[in-house]
């Protein structure tokens, strides 16, 4: 899958662990720089992202990670299945935090929110922007999907481990982060595009 862009839709089997059958499903949701780039050009909070994929990954019937930015090894490295349709609906990518607690902002996708945090709120790293390469992903998957304890004895079984989502709807008091960005509750992503005018919504105006 290397020299192009993998389209929507596009998916793989990762093993979970070396058991027989204990495998997720990657599913490419977007490439940034041709889908969701405006105008030839990516927006600053998508910039980190320029070279990831957005995708989500699945168990059998249950979404474990509904967007995880992450590298393309992982669409290189897993078993390629049938594709599957990409709906509107699908674009959920992650939250992560960018600045100083000085100046912090919380980007969800291309929508910003300035994050008050009064200079002495500590951002958590894992919260911070960046893709995941395979290994990574297959953790997070593993706890994701509530089987920490079946991780290779590191860090990661330490229950005062912190996660390495690099998304804030993963974290634990997601809620506060979103409360802390005046994020209205409930707000779905295609409506925080439309209320700032970003992202597709821009693209229609």
């Amino acid at each position: 899958m290397s020299g192009q862009e993998p389209l929507p839709g596009t998916r793989v089997r990762i093993a979970l662990t070396d058991r027989p059958g204990d495998q997720a499903v990657v599913r490419v949701i977007a490439a940034p720089r041709r889908d969701m780039a405006r105008g030839g050009r990516l927006s600053p909070a998508l910039a980190p992202f320029a070279d990831a994929l957005l995708v989500d990954v699945s168990l059998g019937n249950r979404m474990l990670l509904p967007g995880a930015w992450v590298e393309r090894e992982v669409l290189e490295r897993g078993t390629p299945v049938a594709p599957t349709p990409v709906t509107a609906a699908d674009l959920r990518p992650p939250a992560v935090i960018v600045g100083t607690p000085e100046d912090a902002v919380l980007c969800w996708g291309e929508t910003v929110w300035p994050l008050d945090l009064g200079g002495v709120v500590a951002i958590p790293d894992s919260g911070r922007a960046g893709p995941h390469p395979l290994s990574r992903l297959r953790r997070l998957a593993l706890v994701a999907a509530g089987r920490r304890d079946e991780i290779a004895l590191t860090l990661w079984r330490d229950p005062t481990f912190e996660i390495p989502w690099q998304d804030v709807r993963m974290m634990p008091r997601a809620a506060s982060w979103f409360e802390l960005a005046q994020v209205p509750s409930g707000l779905r992503y295609a409506d925080a595009e439309r209320l700032q005018g970003v992202g597709r919504a821009r693209q229609r105006a």
